[in-house]
């Protein structure tokens, strides 16, 4: 993940202090840079990290300007400022190799640029260490989702990092998956004619028509933790630069869905799926029902079955009637009086009878 450092920020170190020319103005980071026209002045930023990219702004110059750049006391690279007709912003001066996950010290060395044709304006080091950081989250970030409808724009001089993502698609919608206590979204400079809805975790929408310094939202009371937003295009045209999350935790495992805005978007859904889907539930039940009673049913069914039947294919069934037309001695001998060739112990053999005697001479 990227943790942007601003050139105003205090762990950028400047020696001699006095020897760096601080300006800036929009679209610049923060509205700051610092520039040397003194050969020998040093720039120092330590940071914990695997690699760090250095950004800022060319001026046109009438000799060549060059910086040298510097890991951990080993000089990587000495880069000559190339000539632009007019000044242009964010600019990428330099990309380190890959480093070790550990500590490092950046120094930038002015070698030659009595014309300050570079200022520097931000880094960007990336690491796996973003607990209590402020996270940035650049539009081309895979963390960052969008639906059908953006497009990505490169080398575009009033965006960080020179990229965007823009829309004119109603109902298009871009989603990011955080760790922290507040989001930042940031669009491009002087944005006007649109309409958006913010939604955060699913809660009610937020309607935003304007952006303050490129800032199209802003929310810093968020309960430290994992959390969705989701921005939806209304109207008008809509370009989003990058993303600030504050005070991060570990990196948000969870992505967005894909295909759909997420859930608190003013869409609703309609209410004939909701109908069918209930009757469709109902009539499921009921088939259910209906297949558990008549398997119990049959179940029952065989049981009496297996009771009636007689095992012995020589004795014929017997009346259900035989007992009031035979003689009875016992309540074993309930069964036709013909023998048809039964086995003398046949009373033991066959099943007790279903029904019950009740001797008429008493």
């Amino acid at each position: 993940m990227g943790i942007l450092i601003d050139d105003n920020d205090p762990l950028v170190q400047y020696s001699p202090p006095k020897g760096w020319l601080r300006e800036g103005r929009p679209p610049e980071f923060d509205n700051t840079t610092h520039a040397s026209a003194t050969p020998g002045d040093t720039a120092t930023l330590v940071f914990e990290g695997t690699s760090i990219s250095v950004y800022g702004t060319l001026t046109p110059g009438s000799e060549q300007s060059r910086l040298n750049f510097s890991i951990d006391g080993a000089v990587m690279d000495s880069v000559p400022a190339p000539i632009v007709p007019t000044t242009v912003q964010n600019q990428l001066f330099w990309k380190s190799p890959v480093l070790s996950e550990a500590q490092h010290t950046l120094v930038v060395t002015n070698d030659q640029d009595l014309n300050r044709t570079f200022f520097l304006d931000y880094f960007i080091y990336i690491t796996t260490s973003t607990t209590g950081k402020t996270l940035l989250i650049d539009d081309t970030d895979a963390s960052v989702t969008y639906s059908p409808g953006w497009q990505s724009e490169n080398s575009t001089e009033t965006c960080l990092e020179s990229t965007r993502h823009v829309s004119s698609a109603a109902e298009s919608w871009a989603a990011v998956s955080f760790n922290g206590t507040g989001i930042s979204v940031i669009g491009t400079p002087s944005q006007t004619e649109f309409k958006v809805s913010i939604v955060i975790d699913g809660s009610q929408p937020i309607t935003s028509q304007s952006q303050i310094d490129n800032q199209l939202f802003n929310t810093s009371n968020l309960p430290a933790g994992p959390h969705t937003i989701n921005i939806t295009v209304l109207e008008g045209n809509l370009a989003i630069d990058y993303f600030f999350v504050y005070d991060a935790g570990s990196p948000a495992l969870a992505t967005p869905p894909t295909g759909a805005p997420l859930a608190g978007s003013s869409k609703t859904l309609p209410i004939a799926a909701i109908v069918g889907g209930a009757i469709g539930g109902l009539a499921l039940l009921i088939l259910l029902l209906a297949v558990v009673l008549t398997m119990r049913r049959r179940r029952a069914a065989d049981v009496d079955q297996s009771v009636l039947e007689y095992t012995d294919s020589m004795t014929p069934a017997p009346h259900p009637w035989d007992v009031k037309r035979g003689s009875i001695t016992n309540m074993a001998t309930i069964t036709n009086d013909l023998d048809g060739g039964r086995p003398k112990n046949f009373e033991k053999e066959r099943p007790a009878s279903r029904y019950i005697y009740y001797d008429e001479r008493q």
